[in-house]
């Protein structure tokens, strides 16, 4: 962890129309600069079906903010020492939250342990932490060890919620006979607007960590103790790769431009596609040691031609899915269900059902 002053390079401050003003935030995962661009821009390439309260520019600017919030929030123990390095006690928010920023995955896509191939992920946290105790390479693992897919997949349930409780609200101020009934509805909008905004800034900040190749593999901080035929630093990079790398060195306007088109990944689910993804990122961990040391074990110190082009590779593979997530969470919003008892959104909106206040508020 280090301390300093990040800054939103000012295309992206400018092209949300608004002048944004930073304090000093610790650095962590990407760090402050590299999350508040992989979301600002993610956010800026939305097609037009997204509801335009998402893509304007006041959202653009808070997602890109909430990006880091996730580690911005970090460390809530009441103060134990100030001597020195300032401690903290150990939180229940902090153990619980802080394993949901990465995996450890071996060379071969299997989760450290040994029992659990990346494409074969147990359906929930709960199975995953099952398997892992019965691993033997090492053993002695859990779920703590890492669960940066569940993390994704969590967040991303619960905006594919919001997005059919929005679709229902909306459909609902449409149809509203009754001024009561009008002033519920857009009051139940505007909430679920903001909570929608708020929910894809803490949850971009995961799937920009499964972007960062470190965060996916057992080889996170330096090669490690493994075998190391092309002699590839056991230095400590993490830090200075996502960090102090990308608020010096990056171009945003180069990031955004090495964007894909959307893919759906060629599956249906995201509980197929977020394993894709991370393989993707897995295969460029030897990558981001190559690059470091093809520029004479600079480190991700300096400048260097290799480095950046990787750290400008990933950064756009973490904005590009992003932005397809959401996408997807939109897409699929029309599928689900909502309210008590259950309807199906598809049916809301073809009139089939009609919402009221009881639809979503009934006990």
């Amino acid at each position: 962890m280090s301390k300093r002053h990040p800054r939103v390079t000012p295309w992206l401050a400018s092209a949300a129309g608004i002048v944004m003003v930073l304090a000093p935030q610790n650095a962590w995962s990407w760090g402050h600069t590299g999350h508040v661009g992989i979301s600002q821009i993610a956010m800026q390439a939305l097609p037009p079906e997204i509801p335009a309260f998402v893509r304007s520019a006041q959202a653009i600017a808070q997602v890109g903010e909430l990006g880091a919030e996730a580690d911005i929030s970090k460390t809530t123990g009441l103060l134990t020492s100030a001597t020195g390095n300032i401690t903290t006690t150990r939180t229940v928010h902090d153990s619980e939250r802080d394993p949901g920023h990465f995996i450890d995955l071996d060379d071969n896509g299997v989760v450290i342990g040994g029992v659990i191939p990346i494409s074969q992920l147990p359906a929930t946290r709960q199975d995953f932490d099952t398997q892992q105790r019965s691993a033997t390479n090492p053993a002695g693992q859990t779920q703590y060890g890492g669960y940066l897919p569940y993390a994704i997949l969590d967040g991303f349930q619960q905006l594919r919620k919001d997005f059919a409780i929005w679709r229902a609200l909306s459909v609902g101020l449409m149809t509203a006979t009754t001024d009561a009934d009008r002033a519920y509805f857009r009051f139940q909008l505007q909430l679920r607007q903001e909570l929608i905004i708020r929910d894809i800034g803490y949850w971009s900040h995961f799937v920009a960590d499964a972007s960062q190749p470190m965060h996916v593999s057992i080889h996170f901080n330096g090669w490690g103790n493994y075998p190391n035929p092309n002699g590839y630093t056991t230095a400590a990079i993490h830090a200075p790769f996502e960090g102090a790398f990308v608020r010096n060195n990056i171009n945003f306007i180069a990031v955004a431009g090495q964007m894909r088109p959307y893919t759906n990944r060629g599956v249906a689910t995201m509980e197929q596609r977020v394993p894709l993804y991370l393989e993707e990122t897995l295969a460029q961990v030897a990558s981001v040691y190559q690059a470091a040391k093809d520029s004479n074990n600079d480190n991700y110190k300096s400048a260097q031609p290799a480095e950046i082009a990787i750290v400008t590779k990933q950064l756009a593979a973490g904005a590009s899915e992003l932005r397809d997530e959401i996408v997807d969470a939109w897409r699929q919003s029309a599928s689900v269900t909502v309210g008590f008892p259950l309807v199906r959104v598809s049916d809301i909106e073809s009139g089939l059902v009609k919402v009221t206040p009881l639809t979503l508020g009934s006990d």
